[in-house]
């Protein structure tokens, strides 16, 4: 049998193939308008205004750049590389030798730059082009270090060099660093050396083609420009396994990581590049297929970014670099996004738009124009007077990639989780070796400080205690589990169900190279979280611990705790345990009430570390920021033990005490066969079974996650299969005399004696949640 990836590049070059069986009617002037329009897209044409502020700042950084770079130009006649930083045996100089000769190249094109035409700046981009191409980047030459620094870190400003130089470069010398590129990329569809032979997915595949499509253009290759073009077609399509978009928005790269904050806005901004150049165009993309890709901002991107802040969950090895911080991937997801507006339907771009600046109103930490590049300024200035919208309120289950955030006006709390189908964390190329615990059940909570996962939190950061985190405190070795993804449990039931922006959510957790189990479910409902843990067991021989908060504090901050109304670790380096604790709050971020009280662990302290810490490339420099604490701990090897708190974002000390006496919600079961909670006012019964069991009126013959709400006569009935392989769901819902209103497809309801037997065909449902309503 072919496997999935062969056929998918057997069937897109066969799709190519027969597209160029077609007659073609493009005529030089069509490539020289696509040289023109890209060339645009690079400098910022007809949008640029020297004279506007922000674009003369941007002209400003972009000249003192290319001042930086011509002092480290070699240019002796016997040089062995072209900037004396960057030797060529090593990787990746030849990436960062063709990133400067972009940077050079775009300066020498862009009016209002200093370089604007110069000929001694055209002269030194020329010979440098030359030297590449006889010292290193060439036929002959075989790769070395990082593929990626050859086939996509290379191609993709080689290409854009040539079409800003087009007329100046002879077309002898085009051919030939054309040549360079087609020996690392013969054909987009494939990757990796020596043999080629690794079929490109997701951003690489979009890296690839772009490197192509404006290779084409340099020398009107029609052929090369079509292949490379239909070959976008595969990112878009739907995937049910390994790399790709998920039909329930989530986004895979490297088969096991969640990735849309940092793969998935490569993509995206590279698509949204290669359709706005190519429409109006012969070779304009038509696939109607396009549409899953406009889909994706809203159901893929919107949601996992926070008054422009991407969400760690989803930005991989990139949380452990220095120089891309939450806010940095915003800003390419947004520039992405406003990129991808200019080429659709006003009804689809006028909401990213108003997204988008609302993300640019609410920005505290950052500045978007804050060493913007000149095309990043024309964008930013394309939303001034669009209405802001706020965050939206609502729940977002990302099943296939083991993520859920919850909105509320104000804050956003999200959930990152790890099953066999996702990674714990990723780790590779000497970032995130200590990323362990994060896939551990670990929560954000995005609020009004908007530098709290941005200001140095990951390498200061106590990284046993992630917020949210059940954790055995056996010691982890350095990449614990493997690189790439490869650390991943060996548990399913993770996932849940989600009824109108409400929802259960649960993960059977297993500690990463440990034998410590849990049962973690967060209720998620409008005034805040409910977390509960069940069947906390380990057997390590080292202590277990609940993480209900760590806060970072910045480097000066002076956040009050105070716990059953008495302060709490008022001075750094204190520490305290607080008995039978029935509400804490933290001043500026939360309250937390313990529905059946606790001892409480808390601390404030100072933690001091460095980027090398958690990325071997990252500077050395000592950061100290302070963290404000709490956990429970459960002791060393805890047999089924147990937890149960209410977080509420932005409640007061007041609220919190008073919520500590009457909370609102009751915890109905939690145990190792099922955790659920009753929320009266709403009439919501929200249940996690573990297993086949009974509570709250709700009997489930299987493992599942059920949201009941009650609402006058009418019942409502939300259930999934969080384990993703059951085929079928059965479910018995006691309400005497309720009759069907409507069912999902696949749902089949039978009245019975005491109210209604539910049966759910689950077979590929992929964790999505089946409603149904009853009428008592």
């Amino acid at each position: 049998m072919m496997k999935r990836r062969t056929f998918l590049a057997a069937s897109t070059a066969t799709a190519a193939a027969m597209t160029l069986d077609l007659p073609s009617f493009a005529t030089p002037a069509d490539f020289g308008a696509l040289r023109s329009k890209w060339a645009d897209a690079l400098t910022g044409g007809a949008q640029l205004d020297p004279t506007d502020p922000d674009f003369r700042a941007a002209l400003d950084r972009l000249d003192t750049g290319v001042a930086a770079s011509l002092a480290k130009l070699d240019r002796s006649a016997s040089r062995t590389q072209v900037f004396t930083d960057y030797p060529l045996t090593a990787d990746p100089s030849v990436t960062n030798t063709y990133v400067r000769l972009e940077q050079l190249a775009t300066a020498w094109a862009t009016p209002g730059s200093q370089y604007q035409g110069s000929a001694s700046l055209l002269a030194d981009i020329q010979a440098a082009l030359e030297s590449m191409d006889q010292l290193s980047y060439n036929p002959g030459q075989a790769e070395f270090g990082n593929w990626w620094s050859w086939e996509i870190g290379a191609t993709r400003p080689l290409a854009n060099v040539m079409v800003l130089l087009y007329d100046e470069l002879p077309a002898e010398a085009r051919q030939r660093y054309c040549a360079a590129i087609d020996h690392f990329v013969p054909d987009p569809y494939l990757m990796f050396p020596p043999a080629r032979a690794v079929v490109s997915t997701g951003a690489n595949r979009v890296d690839l083609c772009q490197a192509t499509i404006v290779r084409s253009l340099v020398t009107e290759d029609e052929a090369k420009l079509v292949h490379a073009r239909d070959g976008l077609s595969d990112v878009w399509q739907y995937v049910t396994t390994g790399d790709g978009f998920y039909r329930d928005g989530s986004f895979v790269q490297h088969t096991w990581v969640a990735y849309t904050g940092t793969y998935g806005q490569v993509l995206l901004g590279g698509i949204g590049k290669l359709l706005a150049l190519l429409a109006g165009s012969p070779w304009a993309v038509t696939d109607p297929k396009r549409q899953i890709l406009f889909d994706s901002v809203a159901k893929t991107f919107l949601p996992v970014v926070h008054d422009l802040r991407m969400m760690d969950f989803v930005r991989g090895r990139a949380v452990s670099r220095n120089t891309e911080s939450d806010h940095d991937d915003a800003y390419i997801a947004a520039e992405a996004i406003l990129r991808l507006a200019a080429g659709v339907d006003a009804s689809l771009a006028g909401p990213w738009r108003a997204a988008v600046a609302g993300w640019l109103q609410r920005d505290t930490f950052g500045n978007m124009l804050s060493g913007a590049s000149i095309p990043r300024v024309a964008l930013i200035k394309s939303v001034q007077g669009v209405q802001p919208a706020a965050e939206a309120d609502g729940h977002t289950l990302f099943a296939s990639m083991d993520r859920s955030v919850h909105r509320r006006s104000g804050w956003a709390y999200s959930i990152s989780m790890a099953s066999r189908r996702i990674a714990y964390y990723e780790c590779g190329n000497g970032e995130n070796n200590e990323g362990w615990h994060a896939g551990s059940g670990m929560t954000y909570l995005y609020d009004h400080d908007n530098g709290q996962y941005a200001d140095a939190f990951w390498p200061t950061v106590d990284r046993y205690r992630l917020p949210g985190t059940t954790v055995d405190k056996l010691p982890l070795a350095p990449k614990a589990g493997g690189e790439w993804g490869a650390a991943r449990p060996t548990t399913s039931w993770v996932g849940g169900s989600t009824l109108d922006g409400y929802a259960a959510i649960g993960q059977d957790l297993q500690g990463p190279s440990s034998p410590m189990r849990a049962h973690k479910s967060w209720f998620c409902l409008d005034s805040g979280i409910v977390a509960l843990g069940a069947g906390i067991t380990g057997s390590s021989g080292y202590p277990v611990e609940t993480v209900v908060e760590n806060r970072n504090l910045h480097s000066d901050g002076d956040n009050a705790l105070i716990v059953n109304g008495t302060p709490q670790v008022s001075e750094l380096g204190q520490s305290a345990t607080v008995s039978d604790a029935r509400w804490a709050h933290v001043e500026g971020v939360a309250g937390y009430v313990f529905l059946s009280g606790a001892d409480v662990q808390v601390r404030r302290e100072a933690r001091s570390g460095q980027w090398r810490d958690v990325n071997t490339g990252g500077p050395t420099g000592a950061i100290t920021r302070r963290y404000l604490t709490m956990w429970l701990d459960h002791g060393i090897d805890p047999s089924e033990a147990s937890y149960s708190y209410l977080l509420v974002p932005g409640a007061t000390a007041a609220r919190t005490k008073a919520l500590s006496r009457n909370p609102g919600v009751v915890v109905l079961g939690n145990n190792s066969m099922v955790q659920a909670v009753l929320e009266p006012k709403l009439g919501l019964t929200l249940a996690n079974f573990w297993q086949a069991g009974q509570v709250g009126g709700l009997i489930a013959h299987d493992p599942c996650s059920v949201i009941r709400r009650i609402t006058g006569r009418t019942v409502e009935i939300a259930i999934s299969d969080p384990t993703q392989l059951a085929t079928s769901l059965r479910l018995q819902v006691l309400a005497p005399g309720a009759r069907l209103v409507s069912a999902d497809d696949g749902v089949t309801v039978r009245r019975a004696l005491l109210g209604a037997d539910v049966t759910v065909d689950v077979t590929g449902a992929a964790g999505a949640t089946r409603y149904v309503t009853l009428r008592l």
